[in-house]
Formats: C-alpha cells, structure tokens, sequence
C-alpha cells in the first residue's frame, strides 16, 4: 500500500526493531498528517464570524498547522522521538487551550478537544511513568489554569456564545472523526496483536510436539544405543571364537604344511576379522553419538607413530600395486593426544586410499603448523566430485552407488574417522578432483585439552615401561593386534609350568584359552563360575588371572574388587578381558592390564612379556 510506505518512510530503523515502538510511531505520523485537516474548518468558521479575528485566530491556524513540521523532525532527528512527542502534546494542549479560553471559556465548545491530550499521549509514548507523569501535568495544568482564569479573571467575548452553536457542531464533528481514526486504527493494532497472540500460541503448541518427538528421537537414540551394544557384543562373541580357532588351525596347518587348508583358514580368518572391524565401528559410532566415548590423552611422539603406521600402510599400499611413500616435516616432536584413535584415524584413511588407487602413488605427510599438527593421505585414485564429497562423512555413506558397488565398504570409516577427529577437538578435511587423487588433512591441536576428553588420562599410566605401553596399545586396537607388535614369548619365570587362571563365562573361550596357554607352556586352570574365583586363586596361587569382564550376576568388575581386597590374592597380577575398550577403569580398578577378544597367540604374547616385564616391581609401579 502506497500510504503504508509513506508513512514507514518517516521511521527509522533503529525505531523499527521493536514491533511496539514502531506501532506508536506509525500513530504519531499518521495523526500529524490527518490532525490539521481535521481541525482547519475551526479557524475558517472563526475568521469569517469573528469581526475581530486579529490575531487570536491566526494564533490557533498557526498552532494547528504546527502538527506538520513534527513530520520532518522526526525524519530529521530520530532518537528525539520521545522529546518530540511530548512536544506535540504540549502543542496540543496550548491549541485547545488558547481556542477554549477565546472562544467560551469553560463552556467553549473547543474544550471536549482536550480529551485527547491524554489519549495521544500515551499511544504516542506508551504507559511508561514519564508518559504518566507528563499526562498527568498537561491535565493538571490545562484545567487549573482554566479555572483560575474563571475565578481570579474574565475570558474575551470576541463571538456570543449563542453564536458558538455552528462552532460547537465542527468542533464535535473533528474531535469524533479524530477519534473515530485513532481508535480505528488501534483496533487494528489489537486485531493484529490478537493475530500474533494465536501464532505465539500455534507455534508453542509445535514446539512442545517438536519437544516431544525430540525426546521421542533420544529415547529411540538411546534404545538403538542399548541395543547396538549388546548386539555387538552377541555378534563379537561367536566372532572370538571363530577367529581364535581359526588361529589355531592355521597354525596347524602351517606346521603340518597343509597348503590348501592355509589358505581356506586365511580367508575365513580375514572374513571375520573384517566382520569384526565392522561391528567394532557400529559401536564405536553409537559410543560417540551417545557422548561416551571416552579418550585417552598420553603423550605420542610422532615420529613413532608414522613408523609404526607406516609398516601397515606399505602393505595396504602394495595390495593395488601402489608405491608408498612417507614425507615428514621438521620438529615433529610429541603431542599430547588419544594415539589408539589417532592411529584408527589415521589407517582408515590409508586403507581408503590404497583401495581406491590402482598402480599409483599413497603418500603419508606430516607436519608442524605452530600450535596444530596436519597428517595428510595423498593417493593418485580416481578422486571425489564435489558433490560427492558433501556425503562423505555421513554415516553408511559413499561417494555413489557405483563405487560401493565395485569397492565395496561399509561408508563407516570415514564417519568415523571424523568423529574421532572432532571428538580430540580437530577434524579431517578433504581436497579432491575426479581422475586427480585426493587428499585427506587431518588437523589436530598439538595439545588436546582436558575438556576434550571425558574422562582424562590416568597419570599411573604414564609410568608404565615401553613393554607394557606396547601390550595396552596393542590391547585396545584389534585391527593392529598382528602388526609386529606381539613382543616375548617368554613364559613369567624360568619354570615352564606357571599356572594361569582364566574366568570367562563362555566355555567356548576358556577351550580356547586353554589351548593357547598350553602352546606357551603354561598350566591354564580355567572356571566359568565367576563365584569361585576367589577360593581358586587362594588354592592354585597363579602367576597370573585373566578375567572375563563382562559375565551375568558376578561380573569381572566384582570378581576384581574381591581378589584385591584379600591379602591372599591382593598380589596376583590380573588382566581384564573384554570386548570393550575399558583400559582406564580397568587400570583405576587395580587391574595390570586389559586386553581386547578376540584372544589370538599374538596377544597372549604380548601379555606374557608385558607381566614379565613388570615382576618384581611394586604394584603402584606396575600400572
């Protein structure tokens, strides 16, 4: 509407933020520009039945048409509004006021004009005291002044007051066509108000829907949660046992030189290994969207890192013939960062490199940025459109149908491989052309804050010897269980015959764990009743227990506390088994170590050599 943007021309901005304050400027303008026409047959009536209109009446004319320059000043000066308005008013007054006192005095027919200095004072400045107080004031004033000229003096007879009737009529007339508009307009303001009242209403009734299919979606969120876990560990149960006995056939195989057999037992073995990887990043990814993930900060030199990556990467680069090279930047130095998941990060990006490049080139570089480190996966694959690159990071995503189709994958890696990021306070970030390559960044803060990871490190741990470190990292990262790391095979002491304590619910396991002990030359006495647990270690005194952590009534958590609470027991060394990565409670609950199902001859080693490494030391020293 034309008017509409007539009359928003005169407000400024700052004065349309507020919707209120807005309204009562749009009210100011709009009375100043319809006040005077309204008003101007008073003043003609008066200079034609007046015979002396000089110059009361121009007074009044110039008073009334003294409402128009409040239009510029207001454009001209607006954060004056308020002062303007009071102004206004204050002319008002004096116009009905000065016509009143000339005309009739207190029986002028001009007076039922000062209803509306109350009325425009408070549409124009709002309830606010000051507005109060100044209405009060021009009432106050006005009407006494008035009555003191009644009292104390005479009113001017310039017209009989039998001749005021056609004034009395055009005074009326105006004063109720003014208010007819004003409240014309404010019905329109309430109307619109009520308008906003009912979609204030609609949209807090959607809010509480949105609020409750909100709390609808984290109860579904944390039954899928529930159900993820103890799905994966269903899943990862009959897995153990699949991968162990695997293990234990292959080797038999090996030593009987059984070809055919080897490489049937390798395949099932890397079937569910893959498996395996793929139920751990299930969980791992319901473990971060339900904020319990939790890292482990330790100080990680760099240098080590890349090596020990390196030595998988090469063989996950020569898979597609591809040539791997590694490129480090000066002053690597050691960060302070979770380096299991560091190191998950860091392989998943290499083996989608080298699965996606064919007889081409994998770099891995690393670099120092001040307070940031950068570890890059360069390939020369077939590379990522744009559009491709936005589904990147979603969970079960790929790139396209196509690819998944002839790659393969699950779309989990790198969602996860992002979340880890994210979860140490940086992130990955990707550059990539169709038919170019790709390259993967990822960015981390040389020193992950304590806010970050949820719970922190445990400073016990940082004691620990390189052999026990490389057992606990080997413990928790299934996937890198076999990368060279399997230490000693040493048995704890010179006799060949040390009892081993096992307590798993499974029996399935314990007929693994027997066999492999038994390989190591040692004496596994193996029990599924958690109950017994104690009264087994007084009687056989093992060299060591390891203990099923998650089994129903009498769990690895209460078995733990009791054989450290008796002093018969107290000094046995105690490794948790789990399916869980639950080394920092197991460490902070007394245990000397956890290690990760499914149990291979690889991490039996490695657990030996690290308890050897530890004998003869106190307890505190030991975790």
């Amino acid at each position: 509407m034309a008017f509409a943007r007539v009359v928003d021309w005169f407000i400024a901005p700052h004065l349309a933020k507020d919707l209120h304050t807005r309204k009562r400027v749009q009210m100011f303008i709009i009375s100043h520009i319809f006040g005077p026409f309204i008003a101007t047959p008073i003043p003609l009536f008066l200079w034609f039945a007046d015979p002396d209109p000089w110059p009361h009446v121009l007074i009044l004319a110039a008073s009334i048409y003294g409402f128009w320059p409040f239009l510029a000043l207001v454009k001209l000066f607006p954060r004056a509004y308020t002062l303007l308005a009071m102004a206004s008013v204050t002319n008002l007054s004096f116009c009905i006021l000065w016509g009143t006192y000339n005309y009739g005095g207190a029986s002028s027919p001009f007076l039922v004009w000062f209803v509306l200095t109350p009325l425009l004072a408070f549409m124009y400045m709002g309830s606010s005291w000051t507005a109060r107080v100044f209405v009060l004031a021009q009432i106050t004033l006005g009407l006494g002044g008035l009555y003191g000229v009644h009292v104390y003096g005479d009113f001017p007879e310039h017209i009989a007051i039998e001749n005021m009737v056609v004034a009395g009529v055009l005074s009326a007339l105006g004063a109720n066509i003014y208010v007819f508009m004003m409240a014309a307009y404010y019905s329109s303001v309430v109307d619109s108000q009520s308008e906003l009242i009912k979609e204030i209403g609609r949209h807090q009734y959607t809010l509480k829907a949105l609020t409750s299919a909100k709390d609808e979606a984290e109860r579904a969120n944390n039954a899928k949660s529930d159900f993820l876990a103890k799905m994966s560990h269903e899943l990862r149960t009959p897995l153990n046992a699949v991968l162990g006995y695997a293990e234990l056939l292959l080797e038999d195989a090996e030593l009987d030189g059984r070809g055919e057999q080897i490489a049937d037992l390798q395949k099932i073995s890397a079937a569910g290994k893959h498996l395996l990887a793929m139920v751990n990043d299930i969980l791992d990814i319901s473990k971060i969207e339900a904020g319990k993930m939790a890292l482990h900060i330790e100080n990680v030199d760099l240098h080590d890192l890349i090596d020990e990556v390196a030595s998988t990467g090469r063989s996950m680069a020569a898979k597609n013939s591809n040539s791997f090279v590694i490129e480090r930047g000066d002053d690597l130095g050691v960060i302070r960062a979770d380096a299991t998941k560091l190191r998950q990060a860091v392989f998943n990006l290499l083996s989608n490199a080298a699965k996606f490049t064919h007889n081409g080139t994998i770099t891995l570089a690393t670099r120092r940025d001040g307070s940031w480190i950068e570890i890059a996966v360069l390939d020369t694959g077939i590379g990522i459109s744009r559009e491709q690159q936005s589904m990147l990071f979603s969970n079960f995503s790929q790139a396209n149908a196509k690819i998944a189709a002839v790659y393969g994958g699950t779309g989990l890696g790198l969602s996860l491989s992002q979340n880890l990021c994210r979860l140490m306070g940086g992130e990955i970030e990707i550059e990539s052309e169709v038919g170019r390559g790709s390259r993967f960044t990822i960015r981390l803060p040389v020193r992950v804050e304590p806010a970050a990871a949820a719970p922190q490190s445990n400073p016990m741990e940082e004691k620990l010897t390189p052999a026990e470190r490389e057992f606990l990292d080997e413990a928790e990262d299934d996937q890198q269980s076999s990368a060279g790391k399997a230490g000693s095979s040493e048995p704890l002491e010179h006799d060949k015959r040390q009892r081993i304590l096992v307590i798993d619910d499974d029996p399935n396991f314990l007929d693994l764990a027997e066999r492999l002990f038994v390989r190591e030359n040692y004496t596994p006495i193996c029990s599924d009743a958690p109950q017994s647990a104690l009264q087994l270690a007084r009687t056989v005194k093992p060299a060591a227990i390891f203990l099923d952590i998650l089994m129903p009534g009498f769990d690895g958590w209460d078995v733990l506390a009791a054989l450290k609470a008796d002093p018969a027991t107290a000094d046995i060394p105690v490794i948790m088994i789990s399916i869980l990565a639950e080394r920092g409670k197991a460490l902070a609950a007394g245990a000397d170590g956890i290690v990760m199902k499914p149990l291979d001859a690889a991490k039996v080693k490695a657990t030996l050599a690290a308890l050897k490494a530890t004998r003869g030391r106190t307890k505190d020293a030991a975790v």
